[in-house]
């Protein structure tokens, strides 16, 4: 039984990835584990852990938002800690948030000397792999089998690994044992792409997450951010590339510009028009509805008008891919993403 429609906005969205649409913009929402248990009253280690409750949740955003397409789609994933669990670190699991890590213990010389991880079998990886094995039947009957592959950026990874500010200290004051463990997340982001890609039948893209890019100075990012990110998307010349990244940092941009990155989803806090500009014509911008002050906190009336101004900027930013400013924030009532979904379907 194949969800209504859902395989004809599949084949809509990579169309419109192809060859962009500047007149007619689509929705595309990230929806991930701090979202979905609250929205189907589930218990988040139920919601983790058990098939049924996993693809019942999914089966259930999909019918209740027609016409949005997903990003990366149906994906297992464990919130932040799939990629670094590869390397050791210690998880903490909560039954109404998505587990959390603690900083790996051997600090940034021991994972800098370390051997990168192999998803196939190290850390929580093989296990969400297998997931997919065991659910894909399922998932292509219904229509809704996930066609993008999705991996924290290297620095997301790295800062995992050690603390945020212990990795931003360390672009400073050990630059070599930073550099030296960025590679190898890297290599890391690489292989656990292509190991979800392998279970995938039609893969159209693959999308990296990685905040901490905004973090840094942009002579730092030409160091320690750019090259990796572009050699990831250089390593999967034949998909379309998204990167997520919702810091408000606008002294970003002009070095993002360079990566190869298709598709940006980016903070609220950047205007469109000086995203537009700095990244030049050829990008999809994906965004950007403020995701707690407008979409948790809002009213359906007020989400449908800051809809409509939004994409009434279409002519002077568009192509456009209507979503939050993120990914999709814990307590979203799914009437607001609907009002969402309700202003782009009568243009």
């Amino acid at each position: 039984m194949t969800i209504p429609d859902y395989s004809e906005t599949l084949i809509r969205f990579e169309t419109f990835l192809r060859s962009p649409d500047r007149e007619h913009p689509m929705v595309a929402l990230i929806i991930d584990s701090p979202w979905l248990p609250g929205y189907m009253e589930a218990d988040t280690l139920d919601y983790l852990f058990d098939p049924d409750i996993w693809l019942a949740t999914w089966t259930r955003v999909v019918t209740d938002l027609p016409g949005v397409a997903f990003v990366p789609g149906t994906w297992w994933e464990y919130g932040m800690a799939a990629e670094p669990s590869g390397w050791g670190a210690p998880i903490r699991w909560s039954r109404n948030s998505p587990p959390s890590i603690w900083t790996h213990p051997g600090g940034l010389t021991t994972l800098a000397d370390a051997p990168v991880p192999d998803p196939e079998i190290d850390g929580l990886m093989p296990v969400l792999l297998r997931h997919y094995e065991r659910m894909m039947p399922r998932l292509i009957d219904l229509g809704i089998a996930p066609r993008i592959a999705a991996a924290r950026g290297p620095m997301a990874v790295a800062s995992h690994l050690t603390g945020v500010t212990e990795l931003l200290l360390a672009t400073q004051l050990e630059p070599e044992a930073c550099l030296a463990l960025i590679e190898k997340t890297t290599d890391h982001c690489i292989a656990w792409l292509t190991s979800q890609l392998a279970r995938m039948e039609e893969p159209i893209a693959v999308i990296v997450l990685d905040d901490i890019v905004g973090m840094i100075s942009p002579e730092d990012a030409r160091t320690f951010a750019l090259p990796q990110l572009t050699r990831i998307f250089e390593a999967f010349p034949d998909l379309i590339h998204f990167y997520h990244n919702d810091t408000p940092n606008k002294a970003m941009l002009e070095g993002l510009a360079t990566i190869g990155m298709d598709v940006f989803n980016f903070s609220h806090e950047i205007d469109l028009e000086h995203a537009r500009n700095a990244l030049g014509e050829e990008v999809i911008l994906m965004g950007n509805l403020p995701p707690l002050d407008l979409l948790v906190r809002s009213t359906p009336e007020e989400v449908r008008a800051a809809t409509a101004e939004l994409v009434g900027k279409i002519d002077s930013i568009g192509p456009l891919l209507v979503s939050a400013g993120g990914g999709v924030s814990p307590g979203t009532p799914i009437e607001n993403l609907q009002a969402i979904v309700e202003v782009v379907k009568s243009l």
